[in-house]
């Protein structure tokens, strides 16, 4: 039992000091309806927590899927992510995606909050409607995500 525990100690130690990012899934069904306030709500993270909203919205004339995150960062000290989403109709089939994460050299700074403003998926007539399931990939580290 004590090997299994020093095993144990040793593989967190690593993560704690090694910077190594922290991936989490997440997958569900839903039905996309217009306007914020009916928003499919996500939670996602571990230190660097983001609340998904997915809802039908106007943007610039083009009806699109606002798909962006608000992140907050409650690690103690500063931190990087990246987020993906996708979005299926009843068979699988992909209808639209969206990517973005946190640019530049030092991280999200510890308690400060930001969101994005880039996962936006324009899409023609008639497929925001098609919307059945979402998938999302979301990355956490200490260091660049991609570098």
């Amino acid at each position: 039992m004590k090997t299994n525990h020093l095993v144990l100690f040793s593989i967190l130690f690593l993560f704690a000091f090694a910077g190594v990012s922290l991936a989490e899934t997440k997958e569900g069904t839903c039905q996309l309806k217009t306007g914020y306030v009916s928003a499919v709500s996500v939670e996602v993270g571990q230190s660097v927590k983001g609340t998904c909203k997915f809802y039908i919205d106007d943007f610039f004339g083009k009806k699109i899927i606002n798909a962006n995150i608000e992140v907050k960062n409650t690690a103690q000290k500063p931190m990087f992510f990246q987020y993906n989403v996708a979005f299926f109709d009843k068979d699988g089939h992909l209808i639209g995606s969206a990517s973005q994460g946190l640019s530049g050299d030092s991280g999200l700074e510890p308690g400060k909050t930001t969101q994005t403003g880039s996962c936006l998926i324009p899409l023609p007539a008639g497929k925001h409607e098609e919307v059945a399931s979402y998938k999302i990939a979301y990355y956490e580290s200490e260091t660049q995500i991609g570098k």
